[in-house]
């Protein structure tokens, strides 16, 4: 566990961890209700079950690379961190054009907390911008060459 973190992040990174958490296990018992019940009739029960196993899974794997970056201060590879976004990515993708075929938009609801707080985890400010070196305006660095091969002096 990270010890550079104040009281403050640690409780506010354990609320924001303990969101997505609880977003898996919603996710994961409506999935297990709908599976079992009569909510849904024909073909579109197993597409909402499907959907709401989907976004468990993307809630559980963004509650672990969550933890991973907050609490351990970013242990895994940058291979790994890539694949996992990517995990997620097609997950919510899948489950929200399944909630769309099957006419069902409370899956977005159910899943915009774990979505913002995991969009404000993964999001990188642009990189500064470093001071280099100013170009000369009109003069030419000596030894460059021009277009066609000769030497500038």
């Amino acid at each position: 566990m990270r010890q550079d973190l104040t009281a403050g992040q640690r409780v506010l990174r354990s609320a924001g961890l303990t969101i997505l958490l609880m977003t898996a296990l919603v996710c994961g018992l409506l999935a297990y209700t709908y599976a079992t019940g009569s909510q849904f009739g024909g073909w579109r029960q197993p597409l909402v079950v499907l959907s709401l196993l989907l976004a468990a899974v993307a809630a559980l794997v963004m509650m672990i690379d969550s933890f991973d970056l907050w609490m351990l201060g970013r242990r895994i590879t940058a291979f790994s961190v890539r694949m996992v976004h990517s995990l997620v990515f097609v997950a919510i993708l899948a489950a929200v054009a399944l909630g769309i075929i099957t006419k069902t938009p409370g899956l977005l609801l159910l899943m915009a907390p774990a979505l913002i707080i995991y969009l404000f985890t993964v999001m990188k400010p642009p990189p500064a911008s470093r001071p280099g070196p100013a170009r000369g305006g009109g003069r030419s660095q000596p030894g460059r060459q021009k277009r066609g091969g000769k030497k500038r002096s």
